[in-house]
C-alpha cells in the first residue's frame, strides 16, 4: 500500500471538494446579488411610479388650497368692509339722533334682559 499515493488522492479529493464548495458558495453569492439588484430595481420603479402618480394630486391640492385661501381672504375683506360701514352708520345716526339712539339702546337692553330671564327660568 502506497501511503504517499493515498495521501495525494485524499489531498486531490479534498481540494476538489473545497473547489466545488467554493463554486457553490460563489454561485449562491451571485444569485443573492441578482435577487437584491432585482428587488432594488423593482423598489425604485415603484417609487418612481408613486412620484409620477402623486405629483398631479399634490399640485391640484395646492391649487385648491390657494383658491380657498384667496376666497377666504376676499370674504374677510367684504366682512370687514361691511362691519366698518355698519359702524360708521351707527355712529353717524347716533350723532344725528342722540335721543332716539339712547331709546333704541334702552329698548334693546330691556328686550335682551327679558329674553335671558325667560330662558334661565325655562332651564330650572
Amino acid at each position: 500500500m502506497d501511503v504517499t499515493g493515498t495521501t495525494n488522492d485524499l489531498s486531490k479529493q479534498g481540494q476538489e471538494l473545497a473547489d466545488k464548495a467554493t463554486n457553490i458558495v460563489q454561485g449562491g453569492i451571485q444569485d443573492a446579488k441578482r435577487t437584491v439588484n432585482h428587488a432594488a430595481d423593482q423598489l425604485s420603479s415603484k417609487a418612481d411610479q408613486l412620484r409620477r402618480e402623486t405629483k398631479p394630486l399634490i399640485k391640484r391640492a395646492a391649487h385648491q388650497t390657494n383658491a380657498y385661501a384667496q376666497s377666504v381672504g376676499e370674504a374677510t375683506q367684504r366682512i370687514r368692509a361691511a362691519a366698518s360701514q355698519a359702524s360708521e352708520s351707527v355712529t353717524e345716526y347716533t350723532k344725528e339722533n342722540p335721543v332716539k339712539a339712547i331709546l333704541i339702546a334702552a329698548a334693546s337692553g330691556a328686550i335682551l334682559a327679558t329674553l335671558f330671564h325667560t330662558i334661565s327660568r325655562a332651564r330650572d
